[in-house]
């Protein structure tokens, strides 16, 4: 497991903390220390911490373009392909936004109010436990940490190994801009939410001001391709959260803050408020007459789900279409047919563990599990 603290919106690493943990999530050591200037002092190190496992990262589209910047400034290239908990929590924990504290809750675990890189490097290392137990041995993506085994990194003077103090570790304040960000909901796209994850750290961690530019660098980087389409979407999510937490309209001086360091105006606070009482929105669930596939080998028989989801007036699919609700499937991050036209429709895919919890807040009439 790795984590970072940047020194601005993404790039440029300030703090790095890696934790090693078996194939359960049990953690067996962890390390810590500060970057500032010195990663290619640290650099070598880190290589014998990684080497032969899997990297595994809360956003790790964007943890792992931090990183491979740090190791492009040594000339070299390192196989940051790995796991990322905030992905996989769109297929295990369905509910849940895309911030760690937010998915640990809906896995139940206790809150993470302590942040810096290695208190988060621990909290999402117990989330990746959590997908282990539910998904069972051996777990889906096996063929990762089989490529993770052999991958080949660069070589590197052994650098330091020692972990001096230094570290952070901040317990994160309860305001009401801390409540507004942790219950954003997670973006169509994944690399949207990697993207809005770095936003929504920078805003917890009160940044006054934001590089415009390296905002944009990064999110090319991480395929997205209109940042002002989605800072627009952004506060409009931020305006629908703030009328349910403070109706007394004392959130806007927030949003008129997070406004301006997105580079948008008064007017568009403006228009994002007025969005709300026009388009309250409402919660993704499940509905009798939605379609759904199951896909894969499925535990228990396929049948006793397709029985389950017909008791619960859902219409069971033999392939994804456009019209499909909800792809369901013990490896959802397999490249199979299925798989990609649900990525290409935009149809949610989800662990089985995970359907059973949907289908539970849809109110089946009859569930035998």
């Amino acid at each position: 497991m790795v984590d970072l603290v940047t020194a601005g919106a993404g790039l440029g690493v300030a703090e790095i903390a890696v934790v090693r943990a078996d194939r359960l999530g049990r953690v067996i050591d962890e390390w810590c220390r500060p970057v500032a200037e010195d990663f290619a002092a640290l650099a070598g190190h880190l290589v014998s911490l990684l080497k032969g496992r899997t990297v595994v990262a809360h956003n790790l589209a964007a943890r792992g373009l931090a990183l491979a910047d740090e190791f492009g400034r040594l000339g070299v290239t390192a196989p940051l392909d790995g796991l990322c908990t905030m992905r996989l929590a769109r297929y295990f924990l369905p509910a849940a936004g895309r911030g760690l504290d937010a998915c640990r809750i809906a896995a139940g675990l206790s809150p993470h109010r302590v942040t810096g890189a290695l208190p988060d490097a621990l909290a999402a290392t117990d989330l990746l436990a959590v997908y282990l137990r539910t998904t069972g041995a051996p777990p889906p993506w096996l063929p990762i940490l089989d490529e993770a085994a052999v991958a080949r990194w660069p070589d590197l003077p052994p650098g330091r190994a020692e972990a001096p103090g230094g570290c952070t570790a901040t317990e994160q304040a309860r305001t009401l801009r801390t409540r507004l960000v942790e219950r954003l909901p997670r973006a169509a796209e994944p690399a949207a939410d990697a993207y809005l994850e770095l936003l929504d750290r920078a805003l917890l961690a009160r940044r006054t001001h934001l590089d415009h530019g390296e905002l944009r660098a990064v999110a090319r980087h991480l395929g997205v391709p209109d940042i002002e389409v989605l800072h627009r979407r952004y506060l409009a999510d931020l305006a629908a959260i703030g009328r349910d937490l403070d109706p007394h309209g004392a959130a806007r001086a927030d949003l008129t803050e997070i406004a301006h360091l997105l580079g948008l105006t008064d007017e568009c606070v403006d228009a994002a408020i007025d969005q709300v009482s026009t388009d309250p929105g409402e919660s993704w669930r499940l509905r009798p007459g939605d379609s759904v596939v199951f896909a894969g080998m499925l535990t228990p028989s396929r049948d006793r789900w397709l029985s389950e989801a017909r008791d619960a007036g859902l219409v069971v699919g033999n392939a994804v279409t456009r019209k499909t609700r909800l792809l369901v499937t013990a490896d959802p991050e397999a490249r199979t047919g299925n798989a990609e036209k649900a990525r290409r429709y935009q149809v949610p895919i989800v662990h089985p563990a995970a359907y059973r919890e949907i289908l539970r807040r849809a109110g089946p009439r009859n569930s035998r599990f």
